[in-house]
């Protein structure tokens, strides 16, 4: 079988940039499981560990080549990996929600890493499910409770190392919007719950300003919903990885 060559420099550069980020996230997060990090704060953080994707040239690349193309592919990249971070986060309300939808999500983008031929995207999806299949367990037990929790580190990191790696693949293809079609339906569910949440919250003038959107902690996220319509919480996890698995 034919293999196309790899450009390992430049995949190890952008991998550098994602690392670096995802890092800076990381030690973000756990700092805030420990003490409470104001909200403006958190994104400024978040948003230097972006821009040093992007200085990797982690981007999402799909306009043309000319200054207001970079300017708004620049754009993008910052609300795709604030946005997909921060819904990963909120989905990490109920034990087990973040984690199994994660192992999903790295599994379809292992195997569409494979049609691509992007062996190194592989490796990572596996390496990221592999990580949260062997956290699972103690995070999701039968009739007991959790022993050990993702936290806002966890969570955080998950979703920034998932929106990276749809940044970094080359999902194949002459149109690159359409190339980038199945990875976002990958992630589809997280996009739904931050744009829902995000019109409920203005619709409702729940959050009328952004200090507001920033620090909003509402009950309108999908899984809320779920489990106030009297599902359990399992029952609501199950569904979601449920749903996720025939979606894509």
């Amino acid at each position: 079988m034919y293999l196309p060559r790899i450009k390992t420099d430049a995949f190890s550069l952008e991998l550098k940039g994602v690392a670096i980020g995802a890092t800076i996230v990381f030690v973000l997060g756990l700092i805030d499981d420990f003490k409470s990090v104001p909200a403006k704060l958190k994104l400024f953080v978040q948003m230097i560990a972006v821009a040093i994707m992007i200085h990797y040239d982690v981007v999402a690349h799909f306009l043309p080549n000319v200054w207001w193309g970079e300017l708004f592919e620049n754009l993008i990249t910052f609300m795709w990996m604030l946005g997909i971070t921060n819904s990963m986060n909120f989905f990490d309300g109920l034990d087990g929600l973040a984690t199994g939808l994660t192992i999903i999500c790295s599994a379809f983008l292992g195997i569409l890493a494979i049609k691509t031929m992007q062996p190194y995207l592989v490796l990572l999806s596996v390496a990221l499910a592999g990580s949260c299949l062997g956290f699972l367990p103690y995070n999701l037990r039968y009739k007991k409770p959790a022993v050990i929790f993702l936290g806002d580190a966890g969570s955080t990191f998950m979703g920034f190392m998932l929106a990276g790696m749809i940044l970094m693949g080359g999902w194949g293809g002459e149109d690159p919007i359409k190339a980038y079609a199945m990875p976002m339906l990958i992630m589809g569910i997280f996009i739904f719950d931050m744009v829902y949440t995000t019109v409920s919250g203005i619709a409702s003038k729940k959050v009328i300003n952004l200090n507001e959107w920033l620090e909003f902690t509402g009950k309108d996220h999908l899984h809320h919903r779920l489990t106030s319509l009297g599902l359990s919480a399992k029952q609501t996890v199950f569904l979601f990885t449920f749903l996720l698995h025939h979606w894509v």
